[in-house]
Protein backbone atom coordinates (compact mmCIF):
# COMPACT_ATOMS: atom_id res chain seq x y z
CA UNK A 1 0.00 0.00 0.00
CA UNK A 2 2.95 2.57 0.75
CA UNK A 3 3.96 2.19 -2.88
CA UNK A 4 0.50 3.10 -3.83
CA UNK A 5 1.61 6.45 -3.14
CA UNK A 6 4.44 7.03 -5.20
CA UNK A 7 2.23 6.67 -8.20
CA UNK A 8 1.58 10.51 -8.60
CA UNK A 9 5.72 11.06 -8.11
CA UNK A 10 6.14 8.63 -10.65
CA UNK A 11 3.38 10.82 -13.16
CA UNK A 12 5.14 13.73 -12.28
CA UNK A 13 7.89 12.38 -13.37
CA UNK A 14 6.76 10.98 -16.64
CA UNK A 15 5.52 14.36 -17.22
CA UNK A 16 8.92 15.66 -16.72
CA UNK A 17 10.45 13.65 -19.30
CA UNK A 18 7.40 14.28 -21.67
CA UNK A 19 7.94 17.87 -20.99
CA UNK A 20 11.32 18.77 -20.08
CA UNK A 21 13.27 16.59 -22.87
CA UNK A 22 12.17 18.88 -25.31
CA UNK A 23 14.15 21.31 -23.71
CA UNK A 24 17.25 19.92 -24.38
CA UNK A 25 17.11 18.36 -27.60
CA UNK A 26 13.77 19.84 -28.88
CA UNK A 27 15.72 22.25 -31.54
CA UNK A 28 18.60 19.14 -32.33
CA UNK A 29 15.28 17.13 -33.24
CA UNK A 30 13.77 20.23 -34.81
CA UNK A 31 16.77 21.03 -37.31
CA UNK A 32 17.16 17.47 -38.21
CA UNK A 33 20.45 17.59 -36.90
CA UNK A 34 19.78 14.22 -34.59
CA UNK A 35 16.55 11.46 -35.18
CA UNK A 36 14.24 11.37 -32.06
CA UNK A 37 14.88 7.99 -30.84
CA UNK A 38 19.40 9.04 -30.56
CA UNK A 39 17.89 12.01 -28.59
CA UNK A 40 15.36 10.29 -26.63
CA UNK A 41 18.35 7.59 -25.88
CA UNK A 42 20.97 10.17 -24.83
CA UNK A 43 18.63 12.12 -22.04
CA UNK A 44 17.29 8.74 -21.11
CA UNK A 45 20.90 7.43 -19.88
CA UNK A 46 22.24 11.06 -18.64
CA UNK A 47 18.99 12.58 -17.13
CA UNK A 48 18.87 9.22 -15.29
CA UNK A 49 22.80 9.40 -14.05
CA UNK A 50 22.15 12.63 -12.91
CA UNK A 51 19.03 12.04 -11.48
CA UNK A 52 20.80 9.48 -8.84
CA UNK A 53 24.11 10.74 -8.49
CA UNK A 54 23.11 14.80 -7.94
CA UNK A 55 19.69 15.10 -7.24
CA UNK A 56 20.23 15.72 -3.45
CA UNK A 57 22.14 19.10 -4.03
CA UNK A 58 18.64 20.66 -5.31
CA UNK A 59 15.87 18.63 -3.44
CA UNK A 60 17.36 19.89 -0.10
CA UNK A 61 16.03 23.59 -1.12
CA UNK A 62 12.94 22.61 -1.94
CA UNK A 63 12.54 20.13 1.20
CA UNK A 64 13.09 23.82 2.92
CA UNK A 65 9.93 25.20 1.34
CA UNK A 66 7.92 22.90 2.59
CA UNK A 67 8.63 19.30 4.54
CA UNK A 68 5.42 17.09 3.82
CA UNK A 69 5.64 14.75 6.30
CA UNK A 70 2.92 12.40 5.60
CA UNK A 71 2.55 9.98 2.74
CA UNK A 72 -0.79 10.68 1.95
CA UNK A 73 0.08 14.16 1.77
CA UNK A 74 2.71 13.69 -0.75
CA UNK A 75 0.74 11.54 -2.51
CA UNK A 76 -1.87 14.54 -3.15
CA UNK A 77 0.60 17.02 -3.60
CA UNK A 78 2.67 15.18 -5.95
CA UNK A 79 -0.89 14.21 -7.85
CA UNK A 80 -2.04 17.82 -7.88
CA UNK A 81 1.05 19.14 -9.62
CA UNK A 82 0.93 16.20 -12.11
CA UNK A 83 -2.79 17.16 -12.82
CA UNK A 84 -2.22 20.56 -13.69
CA UNK A 85 1.38 19.78 -15.84
CA UNK A 86 -0.76 17.30 -17.37
CA UNK A 87 -3.69 19.93 -18.30
CA UNK A 88 -0.87 22.18 -19.78
CA UNK A 89 1.07 19.61 -21.92
CA UNK A 90 -2.10 18.20 -23.46
CA UNK A 91 -2.43 21.54 -25.24
CA UNK A 92 1.43 21.36 -26.21
CA UNK A 93 2.57 24.07 -24.03
CA UNK A 94 6.04 23.21 -22.30
CA UNK A 95 5.20 23.98 -18.69
CA UNK A 96 7.63 24.77 -15.40
CA UNK A 97 7.45 21.99 -13.33
CA UNK A 98 9.00 23.75 -11.20
CA UNK A 99 7.21 26.03 -10.13
CA UNK A 100 4.07 23.97 -10.88
CA UNK A 101 5.36 21.56 -7.67
CA UNK A 102 6.30 24.55 -5.46
CA UNK A 103 2.97 25.78 -6.07
CA UNK A 104 1.31 22.28 -4.76
CA UNK A 105 3.48 22.46 -1.77
CA UNK A 106 2.44 25.64 -0.59
CA UNK A 107 -0.85 24.59 -0.95
CA UNK A 108 -0.32 21.62 1.67
CA UNK A 109 1.25 24.10 3.80
CA UNK A 110 -1.61 26.49 3.88
CA UNK A 111 -3.87 23.37 4.42
CA UNK A 112 -2.02 22.09 7.11
CA UNK A 113 -1.34 25.41 8.94
CA UNK A 114 2.46 24.99 8.38
CA UNK A 115 4.69 28.09 7.56
CA UNK A 116 6.32 28.57 4.41
CA UNK A 117 9.57 29.54 4.46
CA UNK A 118 9.33 32.50 3.02
CA UNK A 119 13.69 33.03 2.18
CA UNK A 120 14.03 30.02 0.56
CA UNK A 121 10.58 30.78 -1.65
CA UNK A 122 12.38 33.67 -2.60
CA UNK A 123 15.79 31.79 -3.38
CA UNK A 124 13.57 29.32 -5.87
CA UNK A 125 11.26 32.53 -7.70
CA UNK A 126 15.14 34.80 -7.78
CA UNK A 127 16.69 31.41 -9.47
CA UNK A 128 13.68 31.25 -12.08
CA UNK A 129 14.12 35.11 -13.09
CA UNK A 130 18.04 34.97 -13.17
CA UNK A 131 18.08 31.96 -14.79
CA UNK A 132 16.30 33.16 -17.53
CA UNK A 133 18.34 36.18 -18.53
CA UNK A 134 21.46 34.39 -17.78
CA UNK A 135 20.58 31.88 -20.19
CA UNK A 136 19.42 34.39 -22.56
CA UNK A 137 22.76 36.58 -22.02
CA UNK A 138 24.65 33.08 -21.82
CA UNK A 139 23.14 32.21 -25.24
CA UNK A 140 23.45 35.65 -26.99
CA UNK A 141 27.60 35.38 -26.46
CA UNK A 142 27.69 31.77 -27.37
CA UNK A 143 25.83 32.97 -30.61
CA UNK A 144 28.05 35.69 -31.21
CA UNK A 145 31.60 33.18 -31.03
CA UNK A 146 29.87 30.33 -33.06
CA UNK A 147 29.12 33.03 -35.99
CA UNK A 148 32.44 34.69 -35.48
CA UNK A 149 33.94 30.64 -36.33
CA UNK A 150 31.47 29.88 -39.08
CA UNK A 151 32.51 33.36 -40.86
CA UNK A 152 36.41 32.94 -40.12
CA UNK A 153 36.16 28.92 -40.63
CA UNK A 154 37.77 27.60 -43.77
CA UNK A 155 35.75 23.83 -43.27
CA UNK A 156 33.78 22.77 -45.84
CA UNK A 157 29.92 23.30 -44.76
CA UNK A 158 29.62 19.02 -44.59
CA UNK A 159 32.36 19.23 -41.84
CA UNK A 160 31.21 22.20 -39.97
CA UNK A 161 27.65 20.13 -40.01
CA UNK A 162 28.86 17.09 -38.88
CA UNK A 163 31.42 19.35 -35.99
CA UNK A 164 27.95 20.72 -34.89
CA UNK A 165 25.93 17.56 -34.54
CA UNK A 166 28.91 15.68 -32.13
CA UNK A 167 28.27 19.11 -30.20
CA UNK A 168 24.89 18.79 -30.27
CA UNK A 169 25.04 15.56 -28.61
CA UNK A 170 28.50 16.14 -26.49
CA UNK A 171 26.53 19.44 -24.96
CA UNK A 172 22.99 17.72 -25.31
CA UNK A 173 24.41 14.39 -22.98
CA UNK A 174 26.07 17.09 -19.99
CA UNK A 175 22.85 19.00 -20.14
CA UNK A 176 20.58 15.98 -19.75
CA UNK A 177 23.10 14.96 -17.02
CA UNK A 178 22.11 18.52 -14.97
CA UNK A 179 18.77 18.90 -15.82
CA UNK A 180 18.36 14.85 -14.07
CA UNK A 181 20.35 16.36 -11.26
CA UNK A 182 18.36 19.68 -10.65
CA UNK A 183 14.62 18.01 -11.55
CA UNK A 184 14.70 15.25 -10.31
CA UNK A 185 13.28 16.90 -6.99
CA UNK A 186 10.68 17.75 -8.46
CA UNK A 187 9.28 14.70 -9.12
CA UNK A 188 10.01 12.80 -5.90
CA UNK A 189 11.37 15.70 -3.89
CA UNK A 190 8.10 15.98 -1.45
CA UNK A 191 8.56 12.06 -0.92
CA UNK A 192 12.30 12.50 0.63
CA UNK A 193 11.42 12.98 3.75
CA UNK A 194 8.47 9.94 4.07
CA UNK A 195 10.34 7.52 1.57
CA UNK A 196 9.61 3.89 1.92
CA UNK A 197 12.06 2.27 0.60
CA UNK A 198 14.66 0.86 2.99
CA UNK A 199 18.57 1.10 2.64
CA UNK A 200 20.09 -1.80 0.78
CA UNK A 201 24.06 -2.32 1.60
CA UNK A 202 25.60 -3.87 -1.18
CA UNK A 203 28.20 -6.11 0.73
CA UNK A 204 30.71 -4.20 2.09
CA UNK A 205 31.22 -1.83 -1.44
CA UNK A 206 28.41 0.90 -0.61
CA UNK A 207 24.94 1.24 0.68
CA UNK A 208 22.11 2.59 -1.54
CA UNK A 209 20.22 4.67 0.14
CA UNK A 210 16.17 5.23 0.41
CA UNK A 211 16.21 8.40 -1.44
CA UNK A 212 18.64 7.13 -4.42
CA UNK A 213 16.66 4.05 -4.81
CA UNK A 214 13.78 6.78 -4.50
CA UNK A 215 15.57 8.94 -7.54
CA UNK A 216 16.31 5.52 -9.63
CA UNK A 217 12.49 4.38 -9.35
CA UNK A 218 11.61 8.59 -10.42
CA UNK A 219 14.08 8.37 -13.03
CA UNK A 220 12.88 5.15 -15.01
CA UNK A 221 9.50 7.09 -14.98
CA UNK A 222 11.07 9.89 -16.82
CA UNK A 223 12.45 7.62 -19.62
CA UNK A 224 9.20 6.78 -19.90
CA UNK A 225 7.92 9.76 -20.57
CA UNK A 226 10.66 10.63 -23.07
CA UNK A 227 9.96 7.91 -25.12
CA UNK A 228 5.72 8.32 -24.98
CA UNK A 229 5.01 11.26 -25.16
CA UNK A 230 8.47 14.19 -25.48
CA UNK A 231 8.53 13.99 -29.31
CA UNK A 232 4.62 16.45 -29.35
CA UNK A 233 6.73 19.01 -27.72
CA UNK A 234 9.85 19.34 -29.18
CA UNK A 235 8.58 21.81 -31.94
CA UNK A 236 7.59 23.87 -29.85
CA UNK A 237 10.75 25.33 -28.40
CA UNK A 238 12.86 24.24 -31.08
CA UNK A 239 10.96 25.77 -34.20
CA UNK A 240 7.50 27.33 -32.65
CA UNK A 241 8.86 29.79 -30.78
CA UNK A 242 11.82 31.14 -33.17
CA UNK A 243 13.28 28.84 -35.91
CA UNK A 244 16.60 27.58 -35.45
CA UNK A 245 19.50 26.90 -37.70
CA UNK A 246 21.75 23.94 -36.14
CA UNK A 247 24.44 26.31 -35.32
CA UNK A 248 21.80 28.67 -33.13
CA UNK A 249 21.00 25.12 -32.38
CA UNK A 250 24.33 24.31 -30.57
CA UNK A 251 23.98 27.73 -28.84
CA UNK A 252 20.83 27.74 -27.25
CA UNK A 253 21.74 23.85 -25.59
CA UNK A 254 24.99 24.77 -24.85
CA UNK A 255 23.51 28.05 -22.98
CA UNK A 256 21.02 25.61 -21.60
CA UNK A 257 23.47 23.34 -20.50
CA UNK A 258 25.48 26.01 -18.59
CA UNK A 259 23.16 27.12 -16.24
CA UNK A 260 21.51 23.75 -15.45
CA UNK A 261 25.56 23.07 -14.20
CA UNK A 262 24.90 27.00 -12.21
CA UNK A 263 21.95 25.67 -10.25
CA UNK A 264 22.95 21.81 -9.99
CA UNK A 265 26.46 21.26 -9.20
CA UNK A 266 27.42 20.35 -5.54
CA UNK A 267 30.98 20.40 -6.63
CA UNK A 268 30.89 23.87 -8.13
CA UNK A 269 28.68 25.08 -4.70
CA UNK A 270 31.48 23.98 -2.61
CA UNK A 271 34.51 25.16 -4.14
CA UNK A 272 33.22 28.67 -4.17
CA UNK A 273 31.96 28.31 -0.93
CA UNK A 274 35.78 26.91 -0.10
CA UNK A 275 37.20 30.27 -2.08
CA UNK A 276 35.12 32.73 0.15
CA UNK A 277 32.93 33.51 -3.22
CA UNK A 278 29.41 34.35 -3.60
CA UNK A 279 27.44 30.94 -4.16
CA UNK A 280 25.19 29.92 -6.65
CA UNK A 281 22.11 28.40 -4.97
CA UNK A 282 21.14 24.50 -5.24
CA UNK A 283 17.66 25.06 -6.44
CA UNK A 284 15.06 23.16 -8.97
CA UNK A 285 15.14 25.49 -11.79
CA UNK A 286 12.93 25.66 -14.89
CA UNK A 287 14.61 23.80 -18.02
CA UNK A 288 11.57 25.18 -19.57
CA UNK A 289 12.58 28.96 -18.89
CA UNK A 290 16.09 28.38 -19.56
CA UNK A 291 15.69 27.08 -22.68
CA UNK A 292 13.41 29.74 -24.36
CA UNK A 293 15.49 31.96 -22.16
CA UNK A 294 18.38 30.98 -24.66
CA UNK A 295 16.47 30.97 -28.00
CA UNK A 296 15.10 34.33 -27.04
CA UNK A 297 18.36 35.89 -26.00
CA UNK A 298 19.52 34.34 -29.68
CA UNK A 299 16.83 35.92 -31.43
CA UNK A 300 17.33 39.23 -30.05
CA UNK A 301 21.08 39.02 -31.15
CA UNK A 302 19.54 38.65 -34.45
CA UNK A 303 17.45 41.51 -34.20
CA UNK A 304 14.56 40.19 -32.91
CA UNK A 305 12.34 39.94 -35.77
CA UNK A 306 11.62 36.88 -36.48
CA UNK A 307 10.77 36.12 -33.08
CA UNK A 308 7.30 34.69 -32.85
CA UNK A 309 5.68 36.59 -29.54
CA UNK A 310 1.91 35.08 -29.60
CA UNK A 311 4.04 31.89 -28.85
CA UNK A 312 5.81 33.15 -26.06
CA UNK A 313 2.66 34.43 -24.56
CA UNK A 314 1.50 31.51 -24.59
CA UNK A 315 4.26 29.82 -22.92
CA UNK A 316 4.72 32.47 -20.32
CA UNK A 317 0.80 32.41 -19.14
CA UNK A 318 1.33 28.92 -18.42
CA UNK A 319 4.05 29.41 -16.47
CA UNK A 320 1.69 31.53 -14.70
CA UNK A 321 -1.27 29.74 -14.70
CA UNK A 322 0.29 26.38 -13.89
CA UNK A 323 1.51 26.91 -10.15
CA UNK A 324 -1.62 28.73 -9.59
CA UNK A 325 -3.56 25.49 -10.43
CA UNK A 326 -0.92 23.40 -8.71
CA UNK A 327 -2.06 25.61 -5.42
CA UNK A 328 -5.59 25.11 -5.79
CA UNK A 329 -5.73 21.84 -7.30
CA UNK A 330 -3.58 20.62 -4.19
CA UNK A 331 -5.49 22.54 -1.61
CA UNK A 332 -8.75 20.73 -2.93
CA UNK A 333 -7.38 17.38 -3.43
CA UNK A 334 -6.40 17.19 0.30
CA UNK A 335 -9.72 18.42 1.58
CA UNK A 336 -11.10 15.85 -0.15
CA UNK A 337 -8.37 13.09 0.65
CA UNK A 338 -8.46 14.19 4.72
CA UNK A 339 -11.85 14.26 4.93
CA UNK A 340 -13.50 11.68 2.29
CA UNK A 341 -10.80 8.55 2.04
CA UNK A 342 -9.69 9.63 5.65
CA UNK A 343 -5.71 9.58 4.47
CA UNK A 344 -3.16 10.97 6.94
CA UNK A 345 -2.17 14.31 5.19
CA UNK A 346 -0.11 15.67 7.80
CA UNK A 347 0.98 14.56 11.05
CA UNK A 348 -1.20 15.97 13.89
CA UNK A 349 1.41 18.07 15.77
CA UNK A 350 0.48 20.15 18.65
CA UNK A 351 2.47 23.10 19.54
CA UNK A 352 2.75 24.29 23.59
CA UNK A 353 3.86 26.62 25.79
CA UNK A 354 5.30 24.59 28.42
CA UNK A 355 7.64 25.59 31.36
CA UNK A 356 9.98 23.13 29.07
CA UNK A 357 9.56 25.35 26.05
CA UNK A 358 10.05 28.42 28.29
CA UNK A 359 13.46 27.37 29.53
CA UNK A 360 15.32 26.21 26.20
CA UNK A 361 13.97 29.74 24.86
CA UNK A 362 15.69 31.86 27.23
CA UNK A 363 18.93 29.18 27.04
CA UNK A 364 18.98 29.92 23.06
CA UNK A 365 19.00 33.94 24.88
CA UNK A 366 15.55 34.76 23.45
CA UNK A 367 13.73 37.27 25.86
CA UNK A 368 10.49 35.35 27.41
CA UNK A 369 9.06 38.40 29.04
CA UNK A 370 7.09 38.76 25.70
CA UNK A 371 5.48 34.93 26.03
CA UNK A 372 3.11 35.94 29.00
CA UNK A 373 0.17 36.15 26.53
CA UNK A 374 0.70 32.58 25.06
CA UNK A 375 2.30 31.12 27.99
CA UNK A 376 0.30 27.41 29.21
CA UNK A 377 -1.59 27.55 25.95
CA UNK A 378 -1.65 24.98 23.26
CA UNK A 379 -2.35 25.76 19.55
CA UNK A 380 -2.76 23.23 16.61
CA UNK A 381 -0.64 24.38 13.92
CA UNK A 382 2.23 26.49 13.48
CA UNK A 383 0.20 29.15 12.10
CA UNK A 384 -1.64 29.73 14.58
CA UNK A 385 1.22 30.25 16.91
CA UNK A 386 3.53 32.23 14.80
CA UNK A 387 0.49 35.07 14.40
CA UNK A 388 -0.08 35.37 18.25
CA UNK A 389 4.16 35.83 18.15
CA UNK A 390 4.64 38.26 16.03
CA UNK A 391 1.54 40.23 17.04
CA UNK A 392 2.42 43.90 18.00
CA UNK A 393 6.17 42.92 16.88
CA UNK A 394 6.71 40.82 20.48
CA UNK A 395 9.20 38.48 18.74
CA UNK A 396 10.59 38.75 15.07
CA UNK A 397 9.43 36.86 12.75
CA UNK A 398 12.78 34.64 12.57
CA UNK A 399 12.56 34.77 16.65
CA UNK A 400 8.95 33.78 16.37
CA UNK A 401 10.27 30.89 14.04
CA UNK A 402 12.53 29.65 16.58
CA UNK A 403 9.78 29.76 19.24
CA UNK A 404 7.74 27.74 16.97
CA UNK A 405 10.20 25.28 16.71
CA UNK A 406 10.98 24.53 20.29
CA UNK A 407 6.95 24.75 20.82
CA UNK A 408 6.28 21.63 18.46
CA UNK A 409 5.27 18.34 20.40
CA UNK A 410 6.68 15.52 18.27
CA UNK A 411 6.99 12.56 20.57
CA UNK A 412 9.87 10.01 20.00
CA UNK A 413 10.92 6.94 21.28
CA UNK A 414 14.39 5.33 20.67
CA UNK A 415 13.97 1.70 18.95
CA UNK A 416 17.12 0.56 17.52
CA UNK A 417 15.45 -1.97 16.08
CA UNK A 418 13.04 0.29 14.23
CA UNK A 419 16.45 1.81 12.84
CA UNK A 420 17.55 -1.67 11.95
CA UNK A 421 14.66 -2.58 10.25
CA UNK A 422 14.32 -0.01 7.81
CA UNK A 423 18.06 -0.81 6.43
CA UNK A 424 19.52 2.38 8.22
CA UNK A 425 21.74 1.77 10.49
CA UNK A 426 23.81 1.75 7.54
CA UNK A 427 24.15 5.65 7.10
CA UNK A 428 25.74 6.25 10.63
CA UNK A 429 29.04 5.56 12.21
CA UNK A 430 29.72 3.11 15.07
CA UNK A 431 30.42 5.85 17.65
CA UNK A 432 26.83 7.76 16.12
CA UNK A 433 24.68 3.55 16.93
CA UNK A 434 26.60 3.14 20.50
CA UNK A 435 25.11 6.68 21.79
CA UNK A 436 22.03 5.70 20.08
CA UNK A 437 22.22 2.37 22.15
CA UNK A 438 22.91 3.95 25.39
CA UNK A 439 19.00 6.14 24.45
CA UNK A 440 17.27 2.69 24.22
CA UNK A 441 13.84 2.75 24.77
CA UNK A 442 14.20 6.70 25.67
CA UNK A 443 11.43 9.13 25.20
CA UNK A 444 11.06 12.52 23.72
CA UNK A 445 8.68 14.80 24.06
CA UNK A 446 10.36 17.72 21.16
CA UNK A 447 13.00 17.12 18.44
CA UNK A 448 15.68 19.23 20.27
CA UNK A 449 15.41 17.18 23.50
CA UNK A 450 16.46 13.87 21.91
CA UNK A 451 19.36 16.67 19.83
CA UNK A 452 20.28 17.95 23.58
CA UNK A 453 20.57 13.80 24.68
CA UNK A 454 22.38 13.06 21.69
CA UNK A 455 24.64 16.21 22.18
CA UNK A 456 26.36 14.74 25.06
CA UNK A 457 28.03 12.63 23.22
CA UNK A 458 31.07 13.67 20.76
CA UNK A 459 29.48 11.75 17.50
CA UNK A 460 26.62 13.99 17.72
CA UNK A 461 27.98 17.41 18.93
CA UNK A 462 27.34 20.30 15.90
CA UNK A 463 30.30 22.37 15.15
CA UNK A 464 29.14 25.53 16.80
CA UNK A 465 30.29 28.51 14.19
CA UNK A 466 31.64 26.38 11.33
CA UNK A 467 34.40 28.78 10.11
CA UNK A 468 36.04 26.14 7.08
CA UNK A 469 34.32 23.79 4.70
CA UNK A 470 34.64 20.64 6.48
CA UNK A 471 33.36 21.44 9.51
CA UNK A 472 30.35 22.90 7.44
CA UNK A 473 30.01 19.73 5.95
CA UNK A 474 30.46 17.58 9.08
CA UNK A 475 27.52 19.70 10.67
CA UNK A 476 25.17 19.35 7.53
CA UNK A 477 25.60 15.35 7.60
CA UNK A 478 24.68 15.59 11.33
CA UNK A 479 21.31 17.49 10.56
CA UNK A 480 20.33 15.05 8.02
CA UNK A 481 21.17 12.62 9.96
CA UNK A 482 18.98 13.59 12.57
CA UNK A 483 16.26 13.93 10.44
CA UNK A 484 16.35 10.53 9.45
CA UNK A 485 16.10 9.93 13.57
CA UNK A 486 12.92 11.93 13.81
CA UNK A 487 11.22 9.87 10.46
CA UNK A 488 12.23 6.69 12.21
CA UNK A 489 11.42 7.23 15.79
CA UNK A 490 8.45 9.14 15.51
CA UNK A 491 5.48 8.08 17.81
CA UNK A 492 2.17 9.03 17.93
CA UNK A 493 0.55 9.58 21.16
CA UNK A 494 -1.92 6.51 20.60
CA UNK A 495 0.86 4.43 20.15
CA UNK A 496 3.03 5.60 23.56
Amino acid sequence: MVFFYLISGLFIAWTLGANDTGNIFGAAVATRMLKFRQAALIAAIFISLGAVLEGSGPSGTLGKLGSVDALGGAFTVALAAAMAIFAIVRAGIPVSVSQTIVGAIIGWNFFAGKLTDFNSLFTIAGSWVTAFIVSAGVAAFYFYLMKLWINRSSMHLLEQDMLIRYGLVVVGAFGAYFLGANNIANAVGVFVPVTPFKDIQVGQLFVITGVQQLYIVGAASLVLGIYTYSHRLMGTVGKDLFQLSPATALAALLAEATVLFLFSSRALYRLLLSLGLPTIPLVPISSTQVMVGAVIGIGLAKGGKNIRYNVLGKVSLAWVAAPVMAFFFSFIMLFISQNVFEMEVNRPLVYKVDKSAVREIERQGMNIDNLSFVNLRSFKTERELYHELVLDDAYTPEEARRIVAICEMYPLQVKMETLHGRGLDNRFSREQLDALQKLEERKFNRRWELDKALAEDPAWQLTPEAKNQLEKDRNAGLKDDLAILYRVFYQPEEKR
